[in-house]
């Protein structure tokens, strides 16, 4: 897990703090039945989703699409596992958090969702211990954007 003072610090000379509350978190956890990891929890004290490194994370909170919205559906299309949260949806791609199990980020096909629960893949996907590599990861890409 990556030193959250420096996530934050990292985040804040790129983008403006937009965090959610503690409330706003126990909503989603209510909502879709799952514990939050605290990793996620304290970067969501000053990120609230959206674009970060070229990737369109859904909101943290109410608007659409967010986390609940996003997650319901694909559980109701596919039957994505519950201790899944749906991140991100990119171009045939698909990015969840296991809130259980690590590593907890897994970025794969789209059509692969349905096995995440074996995670027989057949196309290996990329992961991340944990939400702060990941979005450690992200603020990288949108450093090395920026160079350009």
């Amino acid at each position: 897990m990556k030193d959250m003072n420096e996530l934050r610090n990292k985040y804040k000379a790129l983008y403006d703090i937009d965090g959610v509350s503690k409330e706003d978190l126990d909503k989603i956890e209510n909502e879709l039945q799952i514990k939050l990891p605290s990793d996620f929890r304290e970067i969501s004290g000053f990120y609230s989703g959206g674009i970060v490194g070229g990737i369109d994370i859904h909101s943290f909170l109410f608007s659409e699409p967010n986390f609940i919205s996003e997650t319901i559906r694909i559980r109701e299309a596919v039957g994505l596992p519950n201790r899944f949260i749906v991140i991100a949806e990119e171009a045939e791609s698909i990015i969840v958090m296991d809130t259980e199990k690590k590593p907890s980020i897994m970025w794969l096909d789209s059509v692969e969702v349905t096995k995440l629960e074996m995670q027989d893949f057949i196309s290996k996907p990329d992961v991340w211990e944990d939400f702060s590599d990941f979005f450690n990861y992200l603020l990288d890409e949108e450093e090395e954007e920026r160079k350009y």
